[in-house]
């Protein structure tokens, strides 16, 4: 029988409702590592425990003297449980996150205590800073000095590879490396993690990604990114993330390319309720995934109005990307790809009833009618 660890339950509620520990944190009245402290502990004062229950609207005491009384509750150490509990995204999935959600994410791994590094890739003019804030953010944690900011360009890896043990040695608690434009990231990432492993340091590695979809000469399209084949050989080594802009430049061009190929979030959604008697519970559960996963994740009422059973129905449009027209008319042609969908649903309850698919040529039409 699984021990109950009661700091790791409300990790796991805390995953599932807030957008992050730090956010989780601020409306607990308490500083983040006095928070992460929590999901360490195998026991809470009634007071604190009392505060969480209702912030994460669980019932903790009922749970915690249940198990008791069943002497299912956990006893470990706290390195062990400090070991065993991650605080950052999910490792199977790489993630796009927009600025203050990475900033949320930059302090939940600096205040952690395993030690795996941080890859972070980003791109264009809005994420320049990125580096100074990474920095200023390592300084309020750690203090004055204790940052070390490194530059470092392709030549010089393999310098930087022999000067790791001497950089282990250094003062300071972080270390931030600002990579520039390489063929690929893999020996960078290797090295972040032998430097996390041997000082005990947190290492945190921004990668510049200029993603783009180029069409080949035989014509068939692919997605430029070190991020995606970088997650795809060290995601269960490091942290790694996508800080995407405001202009959710990133996302937007990883669903356009997983919609080309048909398989976006959207093309799982037409595919699941197609000839599904249970239609309607699946495409809310679709829907509901793909608002979690996607920031380019859009749904808009379109009107109210009351049916025949003086019910308040609402009419959505839920799209995942909005596609731009360039993109639309791009010459290799991509009539086939599916963004948008539209609902009824009863205001009340929640219930879905019925859909309707939008095609790509009224999406088209949609959005040259926005455009002028």
């Amino acid at each position: 029988m699984e021990k109950y660890h009661i700091g790791q339950e409300i990790l796991k509620e805390v995953k599932a409702k807030f957008p992050s520990v730090a956010a989780f944190a601020r409306e607990l009245c308490k500083s983040n590592s006095a928070t992460y402290e929590i999901f360490g502990k195998t026991s809470l004062d009634t007071d604190l425990l009392l505060k969480v229950s209702k912030l994460l609207d669980r019932d903790f005491f009922r749970e915690f003297s249940e198990k008791c009384l069943n002497g299912e509750v956990a006893v470990v150490d706290k390195q062990t449980a400090e070991n065993s509990i991650s605080l950052l995204l999910p490792e199977d999935k790489l993630h796009t996150l927009l600025p203050s959600q990475t900033m949320d994410v930059v302090e939940e791994y600096l205040l952690m205590p395993r030690k795996k590094p941080l890859v972070v890739f980003y791109g264009g003019v809005r994420s320049r800073n990125l580096p100074r804030f990474v920095c200023k953010k390592g300084e309020e944690i750690y203090g004055k000095g204790m940052v070390r900011r490194i530059r470092l360009d392709p030549v010089e890896l393999m310098r930087f590879e022999l000067g790791v043990m001497s950089l282990a040695k250094m003062p300071q608690k972080v270390v931030v490396i600002k990579c520039t434009m390489a063929r690929d990231y893999n020996t960078h990432v290797l090295i972040a993690e032998i430097l996390a492993q041997e000082s005990g340091k947190h290492v945190v590695l921004l990668c510049l990604d200029p993603i783009h979809i180029p069409t080949l000469p035989n014509g068939r399209v692919v997605l430029k990114s070190f991020a995606v084949s970088t997650f795809n050989s060290w995601h269960q080594r490091a942290h790694i993330f996508i800080a995407d802009g405001m202009e959710k430049r990133f996302a937007y061009l990883i669903e356009l390319f997983q919609a080309i190929k048909g398989k976006g979030y959207m093309d799982r959604i037409y595919d699941s309720i197609e000839g599904n008697e249970n239609w309607a519970d699946t495409l809310k559960d679709l829907l509901e995934e793909a608002k979690q996963n996607l920031t380019t994740y859009e749904d808009i009422v379109l009107e109210e109005s009351s049916d025949k059973d003086n019910r308040q129905v609402e009419y959505h449009q839920v799209s995942t990307i909005q596609p731009t027209i360039n993109d639309l008319n791009r010459p290799e042609g991509i009539s086939h790809i599916r963004t948008h969908l539209r609902y009824r649903m009863i205001k009340e309850t929640g219930e879905i009833l019925e859909y309707e698919p939008m095609s790509f040529d009224q999406v088209k039409e949609m959005m040259l009618k926005l455009a002028t």
